[in-house]
């Protein structure tokens, strides 16, 4: 008879759950991933506008420049406040998320240990009822031939 885990079908489960602990952790690190680049863009486009301006300044377009660039840089600065409080939202979002995976993740090499620990006794006890078995018949064959 072969080895027969009797909690597999939890395994399974713990396994599934692990899963889908795993695919919520790569969606957090792809938003943290995602705002860092909308942090990134959004500078190069501050320094381009910036770049800009200071070409338009030393072309001579002074008033209207300097209030562009102030408006530019008002704005900037309130986007990049949010942008930055955003990500360090889905960074502390990210990292529950990665502790909840180690969870799962543990409860599953939990049941996967009990199981191959189970699987081990099992083999030896196994082994050990085939050579009781090669014992005997050994042995039954020796008394036969005596007897003979």
């Amino acid at each position: 008879m072969a080895f027969r885990y009797s909690l597999q079908n939890v395994l399974r489960l713990r396994s599934s759950l692990e899963r889908q602990e795993e695919q919520r952790l790569f969606a957090a690190a792809a938003m943290v991933a995602k705002v860092r680049a909308e942090i990134e863009q959004l500078e190069n486009d501050h320094f381009a506008r910036q770049r800009q301006a200071h070409e338009e300044i030393a072309a001579g377009s002074f008033g209207a420049t300097f209030e562009f660039l102030a408006t530019c840089e008002a704005a900037f600065k309130r986007a990049q406040q949010a942008l930055r409080q955003k990500l360090e939202q889905a960074e502390k979002e990210r990292i529950k998320q990665l502790q909840r995976y180690k969870e799962a993740r543990q409860k599953r090499e939990i049941l996967e240990g009990l199981r191959d620990r189970q699987e081990a006794a099992y083999d030896l006890e196994f082994s050990r009822h085939e050579q009781q078995r090669a014992d005997e018949a050994h042995l039954l064959r020796l008394f036969v031939n005596s007897s003979e």
